[in-house]
């Protein structure tokens, strides 16, 4: 059937006769009826038209030719309807509008319908006159309702293009005012475009269903305005079936959309179903609630394309159902919650910001391809798990509080260079808290805790939360406490070096602070790579140190290749510090473990601050080859480099207060103090050389059995009550040596520098060497000189008796004096012995003292008047000058012969004079007698 009309075009009955139903008025053709006049119209009413063949085509080519389309239409076959306008047309020459009124149109199976009305000329311009219209189409069904039934395998399809109109104060060209309902099975496709003035495609009803595994689909490309602006609130029901809103590219694909896809602010709740709102290459606004029931399956779109920085923006969410939102990015300026076995993905590319509150009882993930996250407060009580990757510059916020009543929450960035910041609190109540990124900052004073408000921090629930920060640097511009975990760690992320704190804090005057409270297992660790600590760290809470997991154990594990400490590390448990490599602290810096037990292993360290623990010990180990430490404090004191050198600087101490101190080197330069309050001290070097300056304590033993040791000018070693014994290969004393006892043991030389001071003050002084160099003062209640060879300048002073085994040389021409005030010397010299009450400097040799020890048993023992007399004389020193015949004696602190100062022998008397007249004589009889 063709047909040519220039006037209208009417399916229609007559009359009352409009009403009849649509299978009584049935047309059967193919072919195609053409209208060729302008302002006329073709109305198809209650109509039943089966196309055969290549089908019945229903077309106009002129610019206003309106459709009117009423009642109940039964397509079969092939039918279509197509008014497509000359391409080179002024825009306002498109005019006349057409109206679907049709409550109920069902396509059968194996059947197309089209109705096609397409403005095709390009230009554009401002419409004035209020009676010409836009050219476009209205929905709108006498019962408020149109129905599609499309069978499987059918479809009906809608292409309009209404003409260029700039004006907006003019009603929309596009409208759809009348519920729509999709069944059969089949496809409805709604397809507007536009050129770059197209105005925007109302949707005025308040409900869409789709069923029986339908689609529906409104796709526009209009780029004049948003797509589709919502005017009502709207409920869509796609239950077991597909419902699509959105905006797609045309063939003008290199033009960007400026405008959204979806525009509402009213509610929108999704009931059911497949749901797919927003654009290809534009954003969306939806400000009022989004509900979306168990049975859907919703995503919300807003993809990059021509144009950039498209974005969702979203007012409140709720999910019962699944959410995904897609594409570049999405704003919920609302809340967001998820609903128990709920599913929402944030799978944006470039953003994420929830601004209100995120609950969230189901399952949610947020990935956010090549971008960051923003979010609010947030609850959880499903499983939540947030991945970002930002690109340079940004940072994910978390800018409220964060608050995991159940399961795992993950917050992880795995960009280079990224930056999470947290703003609020973060409270986990089971499971493990984990936040990665390579940069964190803690921009308020925040905690992130172990259980939530209600719960005290040693609940069970409380005791099963676990805490990873994984970072290669943590941020404080404020202060981070972190409170009540099984397990807390900060650790480096992806084998990099870690840093906590900001650069400017290691100086201490804007050092913020990280404070593991009520953690049982607290650590900060790098692995093979550095931790640098620039702000201060911190343990408190349970004072139970057994770690036995019957309280919270507040100790501090610090393990890394290497160690640097700038600020303060305060426990009022344990410190651990492992450093397989160095370990380094500033000077200002402090180690303190209040309650517990400092613990510090290292190859090599740098300890310029002070470790000290108030009532536990102190170890510091170092396995490598330099170990230097400052102010070291605890009950007992071990430090250990056994294949190093331990060094301590002048002015720093090393304190055992109540126990031993105890340092243990391969080489030592302790040039500080070292002391015990109580205990015993005890410092050992295997290596070539031990230095020690101030070493105090109850018993004080200092061995450098295989090297030298050397004590400085100035410097004290000091045994309270007890016994000081120094041992090595060599020795060299410069400082003092007070003790009950002392024992000075070198198997090669031991010297005593001029100016030193040893002192057995109620004891016994031993001295032990090879060669003894004696040029200092030493003294003890009984003294005990066993050398090979003797020599030196200085004194050995016994109170009440002196043991001197010489099997060497000895030589006193300098002055030696080895004296025993109130007793006797038992004096072996080459295995002689002799008594005599002292060994007088000025004796050139061993021999000497031998005779002049005989000669003097010839001078009879003198009266108290006689010593008197000798005394005023200042007779100090005797040395045997002549063979048999003459002894010359000089005055006190003289130590070479004068003539005017003499004891001479000679024919059985003895006479000492000063040289000024002052003489004592004495007969000497052969016998020694008088």
């Amino acid at each position: 059937m063709n047909i040519t009309a220039k006037g209208s075009i009417a399916f229609e009955g007559n009359g009352a006769e409009k009403a009849r139903n649509a299978s009584s008025a049935q047309i059967t053709a193919q072919g195609t009826i053409t209208n060729t006049g302008d302002q006329k119209q073709l109305r198809l009413n209650n109509v039943s038209i089966n196309g055969t063949g290549i089908g019945l085509n229903f077309v106009s080519i002129q610019p206003n030719t309106s459709h009117r389309f009423d009642g109940e239409l039964i397509i079969s076959g092939r039918v279509h309807v197509n008014q497509t306008t000359p391409k080179n047309l002024s825009f306002w020459k498109v005019s006349d509008e057409s109206y679907w009124n049709v409550s109920h149109l069902t396509v059968k199976e194996k059947s197309a319908f089209s109705f096609t009305k397409f403005a095709l000329n390009n230009n554009h311009g401002r419409e004035t006159s209020r009676y010409r219209k836009g050219g476009g189409v209205i929905f709108r069904s006498p019962t408020g309702h149109t129905n599609f039934t499309v069978k499987q395998g059918s479809v009906a399809n809608f292409s309009f293009k209404a003409k260029n109109d700039t004006n907006h104060a003019n009603q929309l060209p596009i409208q759809f005012n009348s519920n729509i309902s999709v069944d059969g099975g089949g496809k409805v496709l709604f397809c507007i475009t536009s050129n770059y003035s197209g105005r925007s495609v109302g949707i005025g009803m308040s409900s869409i269903n789709v069923s029986d595994g339908s689609n529906l689909t409104f796709n526009s490309s209009i780029r004049g305005q948003e797509a589709f602006n919502i005017s009502k609130d709207l409920t869509i029901n796609a239950t077991g079936s597909f419902f699509e809103l959105g905006q797609y590219s045309d063939t003008f694909n290199g033009n960007g959309f400026n405008h959204d896809a979806i525009k509402s602010t009213h509610n929108i709740s999704i009931l059911g179903g497949n749901v797919t709102l927003g654009g290809q290459d534009s954003s969306s606004t939806i400000t009022g609630n989004i509900n979306i029931s168990q049975a859907a399956n919703v995503t919300l779109r807003a993809y990059n394309g021509n144009g950039r920085n498209k974005q969702l923006t979203l007012g409140n969410v709720s999910i019962e159902g699944n959410l995904s939102l897609i594409g570049a990015s999405a704003n919920i300026n609302g809340n967001l919650s998820v609903k128990e076995n709920a599913k929402f993905k944030g799978e944006t590319q470039d953003n994420l910001n929830i601004t209100g509150t995120f609950i969230n009882n189901g399952d949610s993930k947020i990935n956010i391809s090549q971008g960051v996250v923003k979010l609010g407060n947030v609850t959880n009580d499903g499983d939540l798990n947030i991945t970002t990757h930002a690109k340079h510059n940004q940072r994910s916020i978390i800018g409220g509080d964060i608050i995991n009543n159940k399961g795992s929450l993950n917050i992880t960035d795995s960009n280079k260079n990224a930056e999470i910041q947290i703003v609020g609190n973060i409270s986990q109540k089971e499971g493990n808290l984990t936040i990665s990124s390579d940069k964190i900052n803690i921009t308020n004073q925040i905690t992130i805790k172990a259980g939530v408000d209600g719960e005290n921090s040693d609940s069970d629930a409380t005791n099963n939360a676990n805490l990873t920060i994984k970072t290669k640097e943590l941020k404080l511009t404020q202060d981070l406490n972190i409170s009540g975990f099984n397990k807390a760690e900060i650790t480096a992320k992806d084998g990099s070096d870690l840093t906590i704190g900001n650069t400017n804090s290691a100086d201490g005057t804007n050092a913020k602070k990280v404070t593991f409270n009520q953690v049982k297992d607290s650590k900060i660790s790098a692995g093979d790579h550095n931790v640098t600590l620039n702000s201060k760290v911190e343990t408190s809470g349970n004072t139970d140190n057994t770690g036995d997991g019957s309280g919270n154990n507040a100790g501090l594990t610090i393990a890394a290749k290497n160690v640097e400490v700038k600020n303060n590390i305060t426990s009022n448990k344990t410190v651990n510090i492992t450093a397989s490599e160095k370990l380094t602290t500033k000077a200002d810096a402090t180690i303190n473990a209040t309650t517990g037990n400092v613990e510090v292993t290292a190859k090599t360290g740098d300890i310029k601050g002070e470790v000290k623990s108030t009532s536990g010990n102190v170890n510091i180990t170092a396995n490598g080859d330099t170990l230097k430490v400052s102010n070291v404090t605890g009950q007992n004191v071990t430090v250990t480099a056994s294949s190093g050198a331990v060094t301590t600087t002048e002015g720093t101490t090393i304190s055992a207060t109540t126990g031993k101190a105890s340092i243990t080197t391969q080489t030592g330069d302790i040039k500080g103090e070292v002391k015990s309050n109580s205990g015993d001290v005890e410092i050992t070097a295997s290596g070539d050389t031990l230095n020690v300056s101030n070493v105090s304590g109850n018993a004080v033993t200092i061995t450098a059995d295989k090297g030298k040791l050397t004590t400085q000018a100035s410097s004290s070693i000091t045994s309270n009550n007890g016994q000081t014994t120094l041992t090595a290969k060599d020795g060299s004393i410069a400082g003092s040596i007070n003790a009950a006892n002392v024992t000075l043991n070198t198997t090669g030389t031991l010297t005593t520098v001029e100016g030193s001071n040893i002192n057995a003050a109620s004891g016994t002084l031993v001295i032990n060497a090879k060669d003894a160099k004696l040029n200092g003062a030493a003294s003890g209640d009984h003294t005990v000189v066993n050398a090979t060879n003797a020599s030196g300048s200085g004194s050995v002073t016994a109170v009440t008796s002196s043991n001197v085994n010489i099997t060497g040389d000895l030589s006193t021409v300098n002055g030696l004096n080895i004296i025993s005030k109130n007793g006797r010397n038992t004096v072996v010299l080459k295995g002689t012995e002799i008594e005599v009450k002292y060994i007088q400097p000025g004796v050139a040799s061993v021999e000497e003292v031998i005779e002049a020890k005989r000669v003097l048993e010839k001078v009879k023992d003198l009266s108290d008047e006689e010593r008197e007399t000798l005394a005023k004389l200042g007779v100090s020193a005797v040395r045997f000058i002549e063979p048999n015949n003459t002894i010359t004696v000089n005055t006190q602190n003289e130590f070479t012969t004068r003539p005017s100062s003499q004891v001479t022998i000679s024919e059985g008397k003895a006479c000492f004079s000063s040289g000024n007249g002052a003489a004592v004589c004495t007969n000497v009889a052969d016998d020694g007698q008088q």
